[in-house]
């Protein structure tokens, strides 16, 4: 049995009805266009983890645009790159290789289970440190600033969630009225929405602790009941042409369906030129969230129950951005300790 053969036998069988649907479709896309055609030739038998680290490291240096052949499947006059002698150099990150050895490292430990192989080779594969994308977060004063602009704009609720709250893009979008309590002042984060081989489909949140009650604001609550009174009136104006279909989303088109989530970047992007902010994703308003409730002097359970990550770790490795006045002010207390006049209390 060659890779290819027995990787497309555990996409089948083992990842489709283990991983969420949205994690199969990118697990059969790695495979398909990068693992398939750089390594699935290889005997299962037969591989090694030098064969591995080989693999990787070609992947890490090769245009993928030249390589799957991007360029070449786009109409004639929008080629411009590869498929006209001029290589763009699209390499994959460094998280996308990693990504390749997690899924190679999994699928090889299910074939040592199954008695396929006798051991996983891929789990001596080691790849170096890296590097992580630097993440500045909006500062609070930048986030009113965003927050300003977006009064107004028909997805200014969705910022204000997004800034306050932390919730994922597809959180947000496939957020319905029946999840938040404007009385009471509570949301509750039952699903998501996402685009899945080509379809806008609800899935279950992302983790288990990604499903969670959150207290909202004053000031979400507000924009949530100017959500509603702008839904309505797209409702009425609508007419026939409302497609609601029964889902209850709190966010939509002018005619009810469902927001694609590509176009929630793209409104965002404008916003942020409109106020005059720097240009960060999306999801940086998560990391925005996390390193403004650490300033407030949040704890880091907190933080992570906020945005519902599955471990701490996540809440403090990732989404605790540390600016540099507070690593200013706290080296300064601490010049301050030990500049001390002998106190014993300053022992």
């Amino acid at each position: 049995m060659t890779l290819s053969e027995y990787l497309t036998y555990w996409l089948t069988h083992v990842a489709q009805v283990k991983v969420r649907k949205t994690t199969y479709v990118n697990y059969e896309s790695w495979v398909r266009n990068y693992v398939a055609p750089g390594l699935g030739k290889k005997k299962l038998g037969r591989l090694s983890a030098r064969d591995i680290r080989a693999f990787l490291l070609k992947t890490a240096q090769t245009c993928q645009c030249c390589a799957q052949g991007k360029d070449k499947n786009r109409p004639k006059a929008k080629q411009r790159c590869c498929a006209l002698g001029k290589c763009c150099h699209q390499t994959p990150s460094d998280r996308t290789v990693r990504i390749l050895l997690a899924l190679l490292r999994s699928a090889l430990q299910h074939a040592v289970r199954e008695d396929e192989i006798p051991r996983n080779v891929a789990k001596n594969v080691e790849l170096g440190m890296g590097t992580m994308r630097e993440i500045e977060p909006l500062t609070a004063a930048e986030g009113r600033q965003l927050l300003a602009a977006a009064r107004g704009n028909r997805l200014c609720a969705a910022y204000e969630l997004a800034v306050r709250l932390g919730l994922r893009r597809g959180e947000l979008l496939g957020l319905r009225w029946e999840d938040v309590d404007l009385d009471k002042g509570v949301l509750t984060v039952r699903q998501t929405l996402q685009r899945v081989g080509g379809d806008l489909v609800i899935v279950p949140p992302k983790t288990q602790k990604s499903a969670r009650r959150i207290p909202l604001p004053p000031e979400c609550i507000t924009a949530l009941r100017a959500q509603r009174t702008q839904q309505l009136t797209d409702k009425r104006l609508a007419g026939d042409k409302w497609r609601e279909n029964g889902s209850g989303l709190i966010f939509t088109t002018k005619f009810g369906t469902p927001i694609e989530p590509r176009n929630l970047n793209r409104s965002f992007q404008a916003l942020t030129t409109r106020a005059g902010v720097r240009k960060v994703r999306f999801h940086d308003l998560r990391h925005t969230c996390a390193s403004l409730l650490h300033e407030q002097g949040a704890s880091a359970r907190t933080i992570m129950q906020v945005l519902g990550h599955s471990s701490i770790r996540v809440t403090m490795d990732i989404y605790t951005f540390v600016r540099l006045d507070e690593q200013r002010d706290a080296i300064g207390r601490l010049g301050d300790a030990l500049s001390g006049d002998g106190d014993p209390a300053d022992s």
